[in-house]
């Protein structure tokens, strides 16, 4: 993993040094090398994680000319195969970002849809004067990118970066403000700040000399294809975990897990733990939370070093105020907080960590808590009767034409990309798309509007791409939602701060599409989640674990809430009239809102100690 970031436009040369201080700022991201390529008219740089060839995989990476050049904040998993691919193209060094480049040589900026992995790149060609910018299909890396009146583009990792080198006026938009105390957090592809944009998770920005910025979406998820039963699809699913973690556990440094003890790390821990022997596992010993014995039991059964993290919350209000030094926006995860730990925690044993994200959204685990949203008679709701599953047994492995349905359903069903879209596009779309927008909503509109910030609601998302009426719809928002603006917003700040790098093997290009394309029948019924996941690997878990009910990794927000320290904090932050908070909220409102300890406390809280920081920052600039 990197922090990337550069400057494009004419006479980007002379600004070598403002990419220098964006490179710095961004120097916890990458803290083992930094790097500059510059041309006339473009400047690109790195900090560098060294992860693949720690040696010699330099970056910026360049074209055999030196015309071309690519800095790239990723992991290209089964980068080997294309390689292979290229075996006539002159490699320079063994770094899996270097397959970027015989890629662009023949597809051009097309070559994403051919890109495996996790990534933000940008890609620079000298001959055309023209840059590429993208993430990956679900947005695990962050890219954030600025303009200005004389025609120079300005990108970087994290937003601060920008800010930092001077690229942003330092207003925070009010509507966005409004979107993080709803949701909790900022949505995909957009930015707290109102010079800022984010490039959005799977898409692409497109730019050349004299000309202005052009943003699509390069990947959209496949229809869902019927046909494929429910054991073929056991057979197919355990597969292709089973290859992705593999690929995942290729690393020239030392490689472990998230153990939590919920059935997606364990699947995950004990997958890899058949290809690394003595994998070293990682679990949080959460008071009044904890999951440690299934943890452990998962860890004796698979014969794992289980190293576990017993908090200490005697001085739990720094720890919250040190989060605003991670977070790069405001954010109202709680379980950002142990998550950061961990990744501290993790990061003295091993470099790279995989983890279970993605499982919830691809096979209908948030079901468990959202039937209500559902129709009578879909898939998933109360009412629907479907026969039971055990996963007491190994799938059998005859699976028949399997994998060639699997394939050719994926190519005939996927829809073509669609332009990325706005936040004011509300049409279309299903009821179960349009119930399930207002899950997590914290604060209504009224109560924003009270708090002197646009009256956002869930009315105002576009959920014109959902359109199933099933839990296909509730798997797809999420995908778009939930998992790019929070679930992995949270992991890769809270890793990249602490040098860690985190995969996830769930969201393997072949694993996720294949979920995807299955319908919503094969993944929930009327009393069960993840029925694909029980089938396919229930036989690698522990009784205990395949009989625990979904918990999902979070913090008892309310109880550190009222401890005393951190009701000194919210006092200086939500009552206090010198407050910082209050030069973007009304501080009447927030003193009904924000009253108790619930998410509405913690979100005006996260956003308070965030919007100190940087207004501190702003004044001594």
């Amino acid at each position: 993993m990197c922090g990337i970031a550069g400057i494009v436009g004419a006479g980007a040369d002379a600004l070598v040094d403002r990419v220098q201080v964006m490179i710095s700022a961004l120097n916890h991201r990458g803290p083992d090398e930094q790097g500059i390529a510059v041309f006339q008219n473009a400047v690109l740089g790195s900090a560098r994680l060294s992860i693949i060839d720690p040696t010699d995989g330099h970056q910026p990476l360049y074209s055999p000319d030196q015309r071309t050049a690519v800095v790239c904040n990723g992991e290209i998993y089964g980068y080997q195969r294309i390689r292979e691919q290229y075996s006539q193209y002159p490699f320079r060094t063994g770094s899996d970002c270097e397959v970027v480049l015989p890629l662009n040589d023949e597809y051009g900026q097309g070559f994403l849809p051919h890109l495996p992995g996790t990534f933000a790149l940008a890609v620079w060609d000298d001959r055309s004067q023209s840059l590429l910018l993208a993430r990956d299909r679900f947005g695990e890396r962050p890219l954030y990118y600025a303009t200005t009146a004389d025609g120079l583009l300005a990108f970087a990792s994290e937003s601060h970066a920008l800010r930092a080198a001077g690229f942003a006026g330092g207003t925070p938009d009010p509507k966005m403000v409004a979107e993080m105390l709803r949701q909790g957090y900022v949505p995909s592809g957009q930015s707290i700040w109102c010079d800022i944009e984010s490039v959005p998770h799977a898409s692409r920005l497109r730019w050349s000399l004299g000309s202005s910025p052009k943003v699509d979406r390069w990947w959209t998820p496949p229809e869902v294809t019927e046909g494929v039963s429910l054991e073929d699809a056991a057979v197919w699913f355990r597969g292709a975990l089973d290859h992705a973690v593999q690929e995942q556990l290729e690393a020239d440094v030392p490689i472990g897990t998230f153990l939590s003890g919920g059935v997606d790390s364990t699947t995950v821990a004990a997958l890899a733990a058949a290809h690394h022997p003595d994998l070293h596992a990682f679990t949080f010993d959460m008071p009044g939370e904890s999951e440690l014995a299934f943890a452990q039991d998962t860890a004796a059964k698979h014969a794992m070093t289980l190293h576990v993290l017993t908090p200490d919350t005697s001085d739990l209000a720094d720890d919250i105020l040190r989060l605003a030094t991670t977070w790069d926006e405001p954010f109202g995860d709680s379980s950002s907080l142990p998550t950061s730990m961990l990744c501290k925690f993790a990061r003295e044993h091993v470099k790279v960590a995989l983890t279970g994200d993605g499982a919830d959204e691809l096979l209908g685990g948030y079901l468990v808590w959202a039937r209500g949203t559902l129709e009578p008679g879909t898939p998933g709701a109360p009412q629907l009767k479907q026969a039971g599953l055990s996963n007491a047994s190994t799938p059998s492995t005859n699976s028949g034409s399997l994998l060639t349905k699997m394939k050719a359903g994926l190519r005939a069903r996927r829809t073509p990309p669609k332009p990325a879209r706005s936040l004011e596009a509300p049409s279309g779309g299903s009821a179960v798309a349009r119930r399930y927008a207002s899950f997590r909503q914290y604060f209504s509109a009224t109560q924003l509007a009270e708090l002197g910030l646009p009256a956002l609601d869930a009315s105002s998302v576009d959920i014109s791409r959902y359109t199933y009426g099933t839990a296909d719809d509730i798997s797809r928002f999420d995908l778009d939602h939930y998992l790019p603006g929070d679930i992995l917003v949270k992991t890769d700040r809270a890793s990249m701060a602490h040098g860690l790098e985190v995969r996830s093997p769930f969201l393997d290009v072949q694993v996720a599409e294949g979920c995807l394309a299955l319908p919503a029948h094969h993944k929930v019924n009327e009393t069960h989640e993840k029925l694909l996941l029980r089938r396919a690997c229930g036989d690698l878990w522990p009784d205990s674990v395949s009989a625990r009910t979904k918990q999902g990794f979070g913090s008892p927000m309310a109880s550190w809430l009222q401890l005393p320290e951190v009701v000194e904090l919210k006092h200086a932050h939500l009552t206090d009239p010198t407050s910082a908070l209050f030069d973007l909220v009304d501080r009447d409102a927030v003193q009904s809102l924000g009253a108790n300890n619930d998410q509405r406390t913690w979100n005006l809280l996260m956003l308070s100690i965030w919007w100190t920081r940087c207004r501190t920052e702003l004044i001594s600039s």
